[in-house]
């Protein structure tokens, strides 16, 4: 383990290949993220900066993929109502107007 370049007391195995400096935990963060380096599909202090500062997309994905709405249309009447990703015919029972619901349950 080698020494971090802003603390010098702290031992870390965070090693910044383009510069060839040691970073710890506090100081984790990409010097250059907006210049090109070589190194980075492999960085771990990249990924790792990224993610501590929350704009990993994956996670990003995950968020937008999660507050989908979809467009649902209920016969005979053609109401419509926003339904989301993820929801329990509970849920969605529940926003339905009474008159609607009443349709609903005769179609099944």
């Amino acid at each position: 383990m080698e020494k971090c370049v802003n603390h010098p007391d702290r031992e870390t195995s965070y090693l910044c290949m383009k510069h060839n400096t040691y970073l710890c935990e506090e100081c984790l963060k990409c010097r250059d993220p907006n210049i090109y380096c070589k190194f980075r599909s492999s960085c771990p202090i990249w990924f790792l900066s990224k993610r501590k500062e929350g704009l990993d997309t994956e996670e990003k994905n995950l968020e937008s993929a999660s507050c989908n709405n979809h467009r649902v249309t209920f016969p005979p009447d053609d109401e419509e109502i926003l339904v989301s990703d993820g929801m329990t015919l509970e849920e969605l029972e529940s926003e339905l107007e009474p008159e609607t619901k009443a349709a609903h349950d005769q179609s099944f």
